[in-house]
């Protein structure tokens, strides 16, 4: 990164240091809560965190894709919940590169918008209307959707009742409206990652005109917005959640360091942080977070790069990042395991960070852009097979 960018970086991770013990502080009631604290929403709110990904003009913070990893990772070393809600918030501007241009600067001069959504279009249908689509289903799992103030999902294209195909595939559009024309159920009941607030939205007939709408899941950019627009849509998801799984990785081995620098062992007469296993499993836990980090911050700025040259994204270069995605959280997950296990009881303690860092890290490797079975995916293009799977 330049200098300049580097500046900018430091000044949003500083704006997180700043909010840390207001995080610390509401981290039991988020958890309490199974969503983010309102206070910390609006915390981000106030030091503009939720608009790191929009340009300055726009009162943004003018962050690129593999910049704004950074941040998240600074806020999920903090609280793992508070670095996804981060990630998921702030995450909505890369959306608007394949809506109407006018349509993402109207959602955007409202300073405090935020999108909350799912893609899953397993259980949402979308009838083609005249002007647009109405949506009908649920979207499931929707991150940060108490804080809010757009719903983003996608659905099976109908037209008169029968969906439509193109070939043999099904149509399917995404597509944007308020939220306050979906109910927030109360679904996000969970071990890891409660605190994002992850709860399914059920609607009806919900309006999105056609300039707020997209084909998915290959949609093409509406108008020119340089790498945001070149990059494919699902090439960019998934960075920001590998990114979170690093930061629990850092809260977990730090929380170490202090469990280890004041627990003496049952049957021992020293500190824990004297025991050879424990050193040698701490310095297992922090190569496997520094191997994880290079590697998903060289493939994400591999991605940017691409997307500034205008290059084409084929299956090798699609598997190339989603394989490091994958890779990067496992890693994190591995490292949490070790710290994990080097603590003893101490991490089944509730009171101790390791054990929700332990319960956080394994959520993040059930994501669809991260989970095991992204790896079936990248092994079949490297086979020279085709992927079988949408995500890759």
């Amino acid at each position: 990164m330049s200098e300049i960018a580097g500046n900018k970086v430091a000044d949003y991770i500083d704006r997180v240091g700043r909010l840390a013990p207001l995080i610390r502080a509401h981290a039991a009631e988020s958890e309490a809560r199974a969503q983010l604290s309102p206070e910390v929403a609006e915390a981000f709110h106030a030091a503009g965190l939720f608009r790191m990904l929009l340009p300055s003009r726009m009162n943004g913070g003018d962050l690129t894709m593999p910049e704004s990893l950074r941040v998240f990772e600074a806020a999920a070393a903090v609280e793992g919940s508070v670095g996804w809600n981060l990630a998921i918030c702030a995450g909505g501007p890369i959306f608007g590169h394949f809506i109407a241009r006018h349509a993402f600067e109207e959602i955007f001069a409202d300073p405090r918008a935020v999108i909350a959504g799912s893609l899953n279009a397993a259980t949402t249908q979308a009838f083609l209307c005249e002007g647009g689509y109405r949506f009908t289903g649920k979207a499931t799992n929707a991150s940060g959707s108490a804080q809010a103030s757009w719903l983003m999902v996608a659905g099976l294209v109908l037209k008169d009742g029968a969906p439509q195909f193109a070939g043999e595939m099904p149509l399917m559009r995404a597509g944007l409206f308020p939220i306050t024309e979906a109910k927030i159920l109360n679904t996000w009941s969970v071990s890891g990652m409660r605190g994002t607030g992850s709860n399914d939205c059920a609607f009806e007939s919900a309006f999105a005109p056609e300039e707020l709408t997209f084909e998915w899941p290959e949609p093409r950019p509406a108008w020119h917005g340089g790498p945001f627009g070149n990059i494919p849509l699902l090439v960019q998801l998934g960075g920001g959640i590998a990114s979170v799984a690093l930061g629990v990785a850092r809260h977990a081995i730090d929380a170490l360091k202090e469990v280890a620098g004041a627990k003496v062992p049952v049957a021992s007469r020293s500190l824990l942080r004297e025991r050879p296993q424990t050193q040698i499993q701490i310095a297992q836990a922090e190569g496997l977070l520094q191997a994880a980090r290079a590697y998903l911050y060289q493939a994400s700025d591999d991605v940017w790069r691409r997307g500034e040259q205008g290059a084409t994204f084929d299956l090798e270069a699609r598997a190339a990042a989603r394989l490091a995605v994958v890779t990067a959280v496992k890693l994190a997950a591995q490292s949490v395991d070790i710290v994990y296990d080097a603590a003893g009881l101490s991490s089944i303690q509730t009171s101790c960070p390791i054990e929700r860092c332990w319960r956080d890290v394994h959520a993040v490797t059930q994501h669809i852009t991260a989970s095991s079975g992204r790896y079936e995916n990248v092994g079949r293009i490297l086979l020279g097979l085709q992927p079988g799977f949408g995500v890759i």
